[in-house]
C-alpha cells in the first residue's frame, strides 16, 4: 500500500504526463510542429520532476540530515536537468514552436497546484513520524 506521500507523488508525475500527452495530441491536430513541441515541454517539467521524486522515495537513512541531503540534490538535479533539456530543446530541435513549449511546460507546472489541491496534499507528519526522523 502506498503512504500518502508516495501517493500524491506519483498522481503528480501521473497528471503531469497525462496533460503533456493530451495537449500534445489536442495542439496537433493543427500544428504538428506546435503539439511535438508542447510534448517537449511538458517533458521538460516531468523527467526533473521524476529524478526529485525517486531521490526523495528512495528508502535511505532515516535521519534528518540525510533526507535534507536527498533532498537538496534532488532539488539540484531538478534545476540542472530542468536547464539541460530546454538547452536540448532550443539548440537541437527544428522545426519548433517556442509559444507551444512555453505551454506545454508551464501547464506541467500547474498540474501540482491541481493535485495538491483536489488529493489535499500530504497529511501532517504525525508525532512518531517527527521523532523517528
Amino acid at each position: 500500500m502506498l503512504n500518502d506521500d508516495t501517493r500524491v507523488v506519483l498522481l503528480t508525475l501521473l497528471a503531469q504526463t497525462g496533460f503533456s500527452l493530451g495537449l500534445a495530441g489536442l495542439v496537433a491536430i493543427w500544428s504538428p510542429v506546435a503539439g511535438f513541441s508542447a510534448l517537449l515541454g511538458g517533458m521538460a517539467v516531468v523527467v526533473p520532476n521524476a529524478f526529485l521524486a525517486a531521490r526523495l522515495l528512495t528508502p535511505r537513512d532515516e535521519s534528518a540530515r540525510a533526507l535534507m541531503r536527498s533532498a537538496w540534490l534532488g532539488e539540484i538535479g531538478k534545476l540542472v536537468l530542468t536547464a539541460v533539456m530546454f538547452g536540448a530543446i532550443f539548440a537541437w530541435v527544428r522545426p519548433l514552436s517556442v509559444p507551444a513549449v512555453f505551454a506545454g511546460f508551464i501547464g506541467a507546472q500547474g498540474m501540482l497546484l491541481g493535485v495538491l489541491l483536489l488529493t489535499g496534499g500530504p497529511g501532517p507528519a504525525t508525532r512518531e513520524e517527527l521523532k523517528n526522523g
